[in-house]
């Protein structure tokens, strides 16, 4: 039994390492490089043709951020399309006094999604020959579209950017384990097997060739599918880690919304995880569990603990020493988020029992006032729901 449990933690970890190093494997690369010298003119000459769009529901409290660090980039855009996507809060009166051109989103038609319809409404509208996409919740350093359009230039290729994820809460950690699956499952660098749908960056040109968010309407990871959509037209990707210059702040609103947010994720985002990351998940999970509750027999001084405690507390330290090596690069995720792994894989195991939970009963996930059912289908909820509660 003492082998089969080491058998069982070293494939763990060996899992855990090919799931979680990604980001140690791409130090110098991975992360969105500084813009070359422009040797002829100012640096915001290559901006002018810049139309960044973001879409926007109930995102009064958060966008402003965004927006002040827009009118500050060494590289101004030639506009800033907020797309008020049915918002019930004063997302747009906030986003007009603070200098972007606001659009409202028209009657949503069937079978679209509301980010993807705000998303292709913006685009519609936009007058520049490159289109930014940025969520709401993103934050920009003063040269970030200054080296995104050098990227887009130098790579030949649409750029896409995960934000590096700001923590101010201690329960904002339970998205740790996400963070790492989701650019586990998208990949950095060239080729990656999707885009991140925080940041994109591409021409007018590659969103018609690609046929824009219209071709992934009914997607719930529309990023995901826009990125298929670009390599099915043979259109080069190229994705970094957002590092210091792009980060975002994904539920600041309790945890309540941390659930529903990776709920809806884990609803679709899992079908579009390679097997040979789903099989190493798989591995590193039970890895993980048998680690833990070893370790926890072995300090108990409980029969059922069969591993000597010096054993149990050295595969207790390199699982969380793997974690402590790689997480930091995914957000500010500290060496308490590695130490405290077992708390975080059950939130993992949580979240994901609930999402298989609603794909078997047919249920849905309330998201900013609209309930995301496990097909993608949006359906309206009343706004009050939404308020009082993160999931349904």
């Amino acid at each position: 039994m003492l082998y089969f449990l080491l058998s069982i933690m070293l494939l763990g970890w060996l899992g855990g390492a090919m799931l979680f190093s990604l980001p140690l494997t791409q130090r110098r690369s991975g992360t969105l490089p500084p813009a070359a010298p422009v040797p002829n003119g100012p640096a915001d000459s290559g901006a002018s043709g810049v139309s960044v769009i973001v879409p926007a529901r109930n995102e009064a409290n958060r966008i402003g951020e965004l927006l002040r660090a827009l009118s500050v980039q060494s590289a101004q855009p030639l506009e800033v399309v907020v797309v008020d996507d049915e918002s019930a809060d004063e997302t747009a009166i906030v986003a007009e006094c603070l200098g972007a051109r606001v659009v409202h989103a028209p009657p949503r038609p069937e079978g679209w999604m509301g980010k993807t319809w705000a998303c292709q409404s913006g685009a519609d509208e936009a007058a520049g020959d490159t289109l930014l996409f940025l969520d709401a919740d993103v934050w920009l350093a003063p040269d970030a579209i200054e080296r995104l359009l050098d990227a887009h230039d130098q790579q030949a290729a649409v750029i896409s950017v995960q934000p590096y994820h700001l923590v101010r809460r201690p329960y904002e950690t339970l998205s740790a384990l996400f963070n790492a699956q989701v650019v586990a499952s998208i990949g950095v660098g060239a080729d990656p097997r999707g885009l991140y749908g925080p940041c994109i960056m591409m021409s007018a040109d590659e969103y018609r060739r690609c046929g824009g968010h219209a071709a992934v309407r009914g997607s719930i990871v529309d990023d995901i599918a826009l990125g298929r959509r670009c390599r099915a037209e043979r259109i080069p990707l190229r994705t970094y880690l957002g590092g210091p210059t792009i980060r975002f702040r994904m539920y600041p609103e309790g945890i309540r919304q941390v659930l529903s947010g990776w709920t809806k994720n884990f609803l679709h985002g899992a079908d579009a995880t390679p097997r040979s990351m789903l099989f190493a998940q798989s591995m590193w999970i039970v890895g993980a569990a048998t680690v833990a509750v070893q370790t926890a027999f072995a300090i108990a001084g409980l029969r059922l603990g069969i591993l000597p405690p010096l054993l149990a507390l050295g595969a207790y330290a390199a699982y969380a020493g793997l974690l402590a090596a790689s997480l930091p690069r995914y957000g500010r995720f500290g060496p308490g988020t590695a130490l405290l792994f077992p708390v975080h894989l059950l939130f993992f195991a949580c979240v994901t029992a609930y999402a298989l939970w609603i794909r078997v009963r047919g249920g849905s996930v309330n998201w900013r006032g609209r309930a995301v059912t496990p097909h993608g289908t949006p359906v309206s909820v009343p706004m009050v729901d939404a308020r009082r509660s993160g999931v349904t």
